[in-house]
């Protein structure tokens, strides 16, 4: 045989042994890799879904199924299979959600994400107050005065609905026959103003304390829905001179650091100097400006984690 024919020989043996080598050769096994895992939206209120999609591919020589195993806080939720061939890259998803608030790790595999839900909030009604309900007694002052209290509400923002007054009307033949109840935002911009009459309180008539303490009645100012951010003030005006018009009820319980008696000066407002109250008594508690809360409230709603 020649040196051409066996050259040639070779060759065909070599490609044949090639052939037979492909064609006995297992394919490698298939091989997941999660390569991208989303959490849409991130943050959500307790309630609302979530949807988490994580993006697997197949790295290995052959198809197979990859079982997704969606997990929180390592807990596992549900399982999803899901058939790649080689080379190509599949999408699974699952959507799932959270009732109560809090931060939570989510996992498809060995990738992981978190989640925050915040609480659902709802519309709470909430009574600002700084009494304890009961009035010492019903004060008037040398000159007429302002009665103004400032509230500071447990959330942003809250709006204003009534407003809550504990008095009683002591006409006397007053010429004055309403009373003005005025709101201000933090920086005492007015916000509402609103004469009111002075019947909405019941009538009284000026008698010992014990007695004239019966007659006050907490009476209730609807207001048309004011919304403030941070710290306010309520203003009322009764206008009437010393022992006629309308009384308000104060309470000693706590110290007063909310409440004072305020003249108008120039268009604006100044604290009454010197503190207006009257007493025959110089040691009655009156005199002291710190015990004097003035029993008004205001009633409103904010926005509140769902109970």
């Amino acid at each position: 045989m020649n040196r051409h024919i066996r050259a040639s020989v070779i060759i065909i043996s070599s490609a044949l042994l090639a052939i037979l080598f492909v064609a006995c050769a297992k394919p490698t096994p298939p091989k997941f890799e999660i390569v991208s895992l989303s959490v849409t939206p991130q943050e959500v209120v307790a309630g609302e879904t979530v949807t988490v999609t994580a993006q697997v591919k197949n790295t290995g020589g052959s198809e197979g199924t990859y079982t997704a195993a969606l997990s929180i806080d390592g807990v596992e939720l549900e399982r999803r299979d899901i058939a790649i061939v080689p080379g190509a890259a599949e999408e699974v998803s699952f959507t799932m959600l959270k009732d109560k608030a809090g931060t939570y790790r989510v996992a498809v595999g060995e990738s992981t994400s978190n989640i925050t839900v915040k609480p659902k909030l709802v519309a709470k009604e909430v009574e600002l107050r700084y009494d304890d309900g009961t009035a010492e007694e019903a004060p008037k002052g040398r000159i007429q005065f302002g009665h103004l209290v400032d509230f500071l509400p447990p959330a942003d923002p809250f709006t204003i609905r009534k407003i809550r007054v504990f008095g009683l009307n002591l006409d006397s033949g007053s010429k004055e026959k309403a009373f003005d109840v005025q709101i201000w935002d933090k920086n005492q911009k007015v916000l509402y103003r609103q004469a009111y009459p002075i019947d909405k309180f019941p009538l009284g008539s000026i008698q010992p304390w014990p007695v004239m303490k019966l007659a006050l009645k907490w009476v209730e100012l609807e207001v048309p829905s004011i919304q403030v951010s941070g710290k306010f003030y309520v203003y009322i005006w009764t206008g009437a001179p010393v022992f006629q018009g309308i009384h308000i009820g104060a309470d000693n319980s706590v110290k007063n650091l909310h409440s004072t008696a305020v003249v108008p000066s120039d268009g604006s407002y100044k604290e009454a100097e010197p503190w207006p109250l009257i007493c025959p008594d110089p040691t009655h508690w009156w005199h002291d400006k710190s015990k004097v809360n003035w029993m008004i409230r205001v009633i409103g709603t904010t926005m509140a984690p769902e109970e």
